[in-house]
């Protein structure tokens, strides 16, 4: 689902409607406009003056049965399905705008930076999650500052960077009545401020994540250089499934485009490493390894012993 802001819109939506397979065509309206930003947005961010679905989400409380289209840079487009539309004439959607990505509306000397406003898969991430018992929004969003280097990388003959820092920002909104006030920021951190344990940084070194090879792979044998956790190449930031919790995950690796990845849990509250874990490798750069949480191992019970038999 894509649509174009400020104007008023419409949209369709199909479902079965027998059991032969056949599906029904029904035209939704936004029949209000989302609201304006709270600031300007500049010639070079006009990607926030569209919806592009980034990702689709189930809402409750209030909400509860409403389905949202998300465009991770700028908002929810929200359709009750539970509702009996069937004497409406105009069925609707509404919106829910998301916090403004404001590094990209503020770059480039206030002409907004549209390289930083590609696809916001890797850069945010949200969750419908229960908070103190009310039904709650979860955002999250990562920003790396460095410097794409003069040449490829060595080990996979691809474009490489140098990360400074990272910072992490999360932000909650439990009232979802559409305006930006709604959305509270509830924690940033940056990367060289993480607090790590012995333990956990003993579990960083063994894991291999803070060792790469080096970028420009001079000499017969590349050598091995360590990081700091700070210098890794984070994305998609995942807030927990549990409301209750201040925990995002991220995708970390050594290197832009390194085809192993590993998983690092932040308690966002207290600013510290929780865990680290391989997550997995990619069959080739482009392949895209990625962080889907989900809350299904709750309603599986744990086998305690082999099960056995033909099948």
């Amino acid at each position: 689902m894509s649509a174009s802001f400020p104007e008023a819109g419409a949209s369709t939506r199909s479902r079965p409607c027998d059991a032969g397979g056949r599906w029904t065509t029904k035209t939704v309206w936004m029949d209000d406009p989302r609201r304006p930003p709270p600031v300007e947005i500049p010639i070079n961010a006009r990607r926030l003056n569209h919806h592009i679905t980034t990702t689709t989400i189930t809402l409750g409380g209030e909400l509860a049965g409403a389905m949202g289209w998300v465009d991770l840079w700028t908002g929810i487009l929200i359709y009750d399905l539970l509702h009996d539309d069937k004497d409406q004439d105009r069925p609707t959607l509404r919106h829910m705008p998301l916090p403004l990505p404001m590094h990209a509306i503020t770059g480039n000397h206030g002409m907004g930076d549209k390289l930083a406003l590609g696809c916001p898969r890797s850069l945010r991430g949200i969750a419908s999650v229960t908070r103190r018992g009310k039904a709650c929004l979860k955002l999250a969003g990562v920003h790396v500052t460095g410097e794409r280097l003069p040449y490829n990388d060595a080990e996979t003959q691809l474009p490489a960077f140098a990360v400074d820092d990272w910072t992490v920002t999360t932000w909650s909104n439990d009232k979802m009545k559409g305006y930006f006030e709604d959305w509270q920021e509830d924690f940033t951190i940056r990367g060289s401020e993480v607090r790590i344990s012995n333990a956990m940084r003993s579990d960083l070194l063994r894991s291999g994540l803070l060792y790469r090879k080096s970028s420009r792979g001079d000499g017969d044998e590349a050598t091995v250089e360590e990081l700091a956790l700070h210098n890794l190449w984070v994305s998609h930031p995942t807030p927990s499934l549990d409301g209750e919790e201040d925990v995002i995950y991220l995708l970390a690796k050594p290197k832009c485009f390194h085809p192993k990845a590993w998983v690092l849990a932040l308690d966002t509250r207290s600013s510290t490493l929780l865990g680290v874990v391989e997550f997995g490798t990619e069959i080739a750069p482009s392949a895209g390894v990625t962080c889907r949480p989900s809350t299904i191992s709750k309603y599986m019970s744990l086998v305690t012993s082999p099960v056995t038999g033909r099948t």
